[in-house]
């Protein structure tokens, strides 16, 4: 029984794979069946007058499948097609019908051939008869393909349409003066575009050849400018051959050896307007910023006071107006964080967790005076507030939800728009006085330790030092300094002690860098969205469309 088991399964796996090998073979003639055509001549013939009779020879093998042959002509723009006549490899010259009927039988189309009229242009038609390796000419006339221009004659044709099915496996275009006159680089110039292959003066002819087989993109569009008096065109063509050529080359590989002297002063004048011009400007601008650093920095004495009434944001303003690239602000919201520490809006304070550990918390309190505080400081302040709720203990969770939260989106733009204010070195021309008291602090700072005496009216402005140094970036080294000069002033005050915090203060500093950095690309995101420049989709809206409905897919 096993034994006829096995045998069954061996004989229904040959069956099975001799019936795959049917169906392949059956698959594979078909597919080699299908019509082909092997080669296309075209051959042109231009009359003095700028007409072109047109001769198409394709070589083809033709199989049961379709009715009819066609060819593709459009865009003529104020051409005309006529005389159109079709023969084939017997020489048997087909009946013209006139308008031609695409829904007639193949047997009604064989010998037949007519044309139909389309709104953008023509469609040459003729029947394809028998079954087999088929050769057939047709001809036709293009009136007015060549054309007059101010600085030459020329045109630029299609002379083998696009998306051809089937496409050729090889095609030879010829131009040729109809007076044979010799057509070379004497009195004319050449180009050709959509296909792979060459174009070439050959014989006195123009010569256009592909080297590969035309896919469904590929098409032959070949250009060519005459001078005056190697035709006589009847039709004045739209602007000049310039024109015409420099919208070819659009896209095109063709660089350089065809540009007009107009062409060239043009692109001079882009290049010069576009690079040089900007680029002499922005050197221009690093010499004034160069010369205007040089003017605040000359004879520099320090600062020991606060510039702009503790205004952190108007010095901060002053730092980007004479930074060279590029601006900062996370030095800012470090300074206004250590700002509130001072002025006892926040506290760090050290709590014990249900496991027993300790643990140091940002508590926010009331800030005093707030609505004569600078605006940007009121601002992080009740962000912070806010975000740490009714116990009013604030952490870095809690403080990123609230910046992220689209509730919020409203108040998150506003802080961001003030804390991003654009300033201009142009605009402290005339605070020269000012701005030298920023950087004077700056360099007092920087030299703290070249100070001999200490009076207490400055160990008294030490805690605006260090809000300063964190403002100018500078903050590790000015406290590591002021705890060598003066330890015990970090051991009496608690508040000292606290903006002078090298292990919990990094902690709120980045998250609120972080939490700022994502709330300003959100807002740059919405706005971009809002201008039609992409994004995720509204489920709502969209209403007054056109086109659409209901329903769709395949049936």
């Amino acid at each position: 029984m096993k034994f006829f088991m096995r045998r069954l399964c061996l004989l229904c796996s040959m069956f099975w794979s001799v019936a795959c090998l049917s169906i392949f073979d059956a698959q594979h003639s078909a597919l080699q069946a299908r019509p082909k055509l092997n080669n296309l001549d075209v051959s042109v013939v231009l009359t003095r007058n700028g007409d072109a009779r047109i001769t198409e020879t394709r070589q083809m093998s033709i199989d049961s499948e379709g009715t009819e042959c066609y060819i593709t002509i459009g865009s003529l723009n104020g051409s005309e097609i006529s005389d159109f006549g079709v023969s084939d490899e017997s020489g048997y010259v087909f009946t013209d019908v006139g308008a031609w009927d695409i829904g007639q039988s193949r047997g009604w189309k064989a010998g037949k051939c007519g044309i139909v009229a389309k709104h953008d242009g023509y469609e040459l038609c003729w029947g394809l008869g028998e079954s087999g390796e088929r050769t057939y000419v047709t001809t036709y006339t293009v009136t007015d393909l060549l054309r007059s221009y101010s600085d030459a004659d020329g045109f630029n044709y299609m002379f083998v349409a696009e998306g051809m099915s089937p496409s050729p496996e090889h095609v030879r275009l010829t131009i040729a003066h109809e007076d044979s006159t010799l057509l070379s680089e004497d009195n004319a110039a050449i180009w050709a575009f959509r296909y792979y292959g060459d174009v070439r003066f050959e014989d006195g002819k123009i010569v256009a050849e592909s080297s590969e087989p035309f896919t469904s993109r590929s098409a032959m569009i070949v250009m060519a400018q005459f001078d005056k008096g190697v035709f006589d065109p009847q039709m004045l063509g739209d602007g000049t051959f310039e024109q015409v050529k420099s919208r070819a080359f659009e896209n095109s590989d063709y660089t350089g050896d065809g540009r007009s002297a107009a062409d060239k002063f043009f692109l001079l004048f882009f290049l010069l307007f576009f690079f040089v011009v900007p680029l002499l400007l922005f050197v221009g601008y690093l010499i004034y910023l160069w010369r205007e650093h040089r003017k605040v920095k000359k004879d520099l004495l320090w600062y020991r006071d606060i510039p702009y009434e503790g205004n952190l944001q108007q010095a901060n303003d002053v730092l980007n107006a004479y930074k060279y690239f590029g601006a900062d602000y996370n030095n800012l919201l470090s300074a206004c964080i250590l700002k509130l520490i001072n002025d006892g809006a926040i506290s760090i304070d050290q709590q014990t967790d249900a496991k027993g550990k300790t643990r140091q918390n940002f508590v926010i309190h009331e800030l005093k005076d707030a609505d004569n505080r600078p605006q940007l400081l009121q601002m992080v302040h009740k962000i912070f507030r806010d975000a740490a709720g009714s116990d009013t203990v604030l952490e870095p969770k809690e403080l990123r939800k609230w910046m992220s939260s689209r509730y919020n989106q409203s108040y998150t733009d506003s802080f961001i728009q003030t804390l991003h204010s654009k300033t201009s070195i142009y605009q402290y021309r005339n605070e020269l006085d000012e701005v030298r008291k920023v950087f004077g602090l700056k360099k007092f700072l920087k030299e703290f330790t070249l100070l001999d005496e200490r009076s207490l009216g400055e160990v008294r402005l030490w805690k605006d030092y260090m809000i300063y140094a964190t403002l100018f970036g500078i903050a590790d080294r000015v406290i590591a300094e002021m705890k060598k000069i003066n330890p015990d002033y970090f051991n009496m005050d608690k508040i000292a002690q606290q903006m002078a915090d090298e292990t919990t203060l990094p902690t709120i500093y980045s998250t609120m860098h972080s939490s700022t950095s994502r709330a300003a690309m959100s807002r740059a995101e919405r706005e971009a969205r809002a201008a039609g420049r992409g994004g995720s989709a509204s489920w709502g809206g969209g209403g007054g469309f056109s086109g659409g409905g209901f329903g769709g897919g395949v049936r």
